[in-house]
């Protein structure tokens, strides 16, 4: 049995299961003894999975739509890609191409990305210093 069939009985059965803080699986109480036995036996996929979903969630993981109407996996500059594979594997999401994606998580045109700022640059952007301006002075000038 697949894990995909686990959940699907785990939610026929209106039983959740969670990772807790310290990364053990958790079951409601009131489950039965069957669904119990099912969850230990497929442990460790259901584990993988959980981790699976906490992993893209907390990097920002995103599925965007391609121009051509394909489908990508987004994700932002400094991310580990071999956690995003991993994940991505675990939930058979693997298929899709990953794409990285510094601009609020939208599909960018050929020309916003010449003009975007440069992210792998080593410096970071200068801010711009206030500089004093003169003071106008409207009215007649005195000799």
């Amino acid at each position: 049995m697949e894990v995909d069939a686990v959940f699907g009985r785990l939610l026929e059965a209106g039983v959740s299961v969670w990772l807790d803080s310290d990364g053990k699986l958790r079951i409601d109480k009131g489950a039965p003894e069957e669904i119990k036995q099912l969850v230990r036996e497929h442990r460790q996929g259901i584990i993988d999975v959980q981790k699976a979903i906490a992993l893209m969630n907390d990097r920002g993981i995103r599925i965007i739509r391609l121009p051509l109407g394909h489908h990508a996996l987004a994700y932002r500059p400094g991310t580990d890609l071999a956690e995003i594979r991993w994940a991505a594997k675990v939930l058979r999401m693997d298929a899709m191409p990953l794409v990285i994606n510094d601009e609020g998580l939208h599909w960018m045109t050929w020309d916003e990305w010449k003009l975007r700022r440069r992210v792998w640059a080593e410096e970071p952007p200068q801010q711009p210093t206030a500089s004093v301006q003169p003071k106008l002075q409207f009215g007649r000038k005195t000799a």
